[in-house]
């Protein structure tokens, strides 16, 4: 029996030389680094907008008529034609006397629209003439929108047949009172008020014509150069203070980084990005995308892209 209980006491102790050596082995060993996602701080230009359409117009529309009911005997120009002051339109032939007269353009300009008839009588608007090279657009703004604009502010014209072209317009113009609605049903009258805008276009406007349907962008706010990361990436500390994480090298350990926390003030804020500033940024910080899995002084693994 004393064999017994001896041979069973080493046993145990070997068991638990065993099971110490271990636990003091896994304890010895480093934590493995979290693998977290990064991007280099940058500076850029965040804008707010406010969103509209509009239609390309000229400033300069003049409507050529006449009411004399004579024959329209020949006509001397055609839609898209550039024509001069005075130059002849079309040709008149008045029965009753055996005469002939002219009408005139009353301005240089790109005939745009025609009217008249060879054959027909001249009673009313013959012809349309424009200026195609200077350009505006007639748009519309929501009400709830009304308050936030106002004259002189920068616009971002696109359209869909330039593609991802943008025009840099300027907005002049706000009318006083809403657009007049035809509404006849309860449903129509109950839609939000509209208010007409109108913007200044730049004098290349290569690729917009008259009568195109535009996507206006009026920049409301707008801070250039500044640090801004995602809404993700900001953390809220303790105190109640706004933080960046960043993943600065590791010193005791090569490859490895620790997580260290900065704090910053927030600014201009977009759909996707805030403003922030401090004494600690600069561009190139490691910022941590998805902070809320870490926490200061944490060793990681990094890796690129937010």
């Amino acid at each position: 029996m004393k064999k017994k209980g001896i041979i069973l006491c080493v046993v145990i102790g070997v068991a638990l030389l065993v099971g110490g050596g271990a636990y003091v082995y896994a304890n010895s060993q480093p934590t493995p680094a979290v693998a977290v996602k990064t991007a280099p701080l940058s500076k850029s230009t965040l804008q707010n907008t406010i969103s509209a359409t509009g239609v390309i117009e000229s400033y300069n529309k003049v409507k050529i008529s006449d009411t004399s009911n004579d024959k329209i005997e020949k006509i001397y120009v055609s839609v898209g034609q550039w024509v001069a002051k005075d130059d002849w339109l079309c040709q008149l032939y008045n029965k009753a006397d055996d005469s002939y007269s002219y009408v005139k353009a009353t301005t240089n300009g790109t005939i745009t629209a025609m009217n008249a008839v060879k054959g027909n009588p001249a009673n009313g608007e013959l012809f349309t003439i424009e200026d195609t090279n200077d350009l505006k657009v007639r748009g519309k703004v929501k009400e709830a929108d009304l308050n936030h604009i106002h004259e002189n502010m920068p616009v971002l014209v696109k359209s869909d047949a330039t593609g991802d072209k943008v025009f840099p317009g300027n907005l002049t113009k706000i009318a006083p009172t809403a657009i007049k609605s035809e509404a006849t049903t309860a449903s129509a009258a109950a839609t939000k008020a509209e208010f007409e805008v109108e913007i200044d276009l730049p004098t290349d406007t290569t690729g917009l014509k008259i009568g195109m349907t535009t996507r206006l962008s009026i920049v409301s706010e707008e801070r250039a150069d500044v640090f801004c990361v995602p809404f993700e990436a900001l953390v809220m500390d303790d105190s109640g203070q706004s933080c960046i994480y960043v993943a600065k090298e590791n010193p005791v350990e090569q490859g490895s980084f620790m997580v260290e926390s900065i704090p910053v003030t927030t600014g201009l804020e977009t759909d996707s990005l805030i403003e922030i500033a401090g004494d600690q940024l600069s561009e190139g910080l490691v910022i941590i995308s998805q902070p809320q899995t870490v926490q200061p002084g944490m060793v990681v693994s990094v890796e690129a892209g937010a």
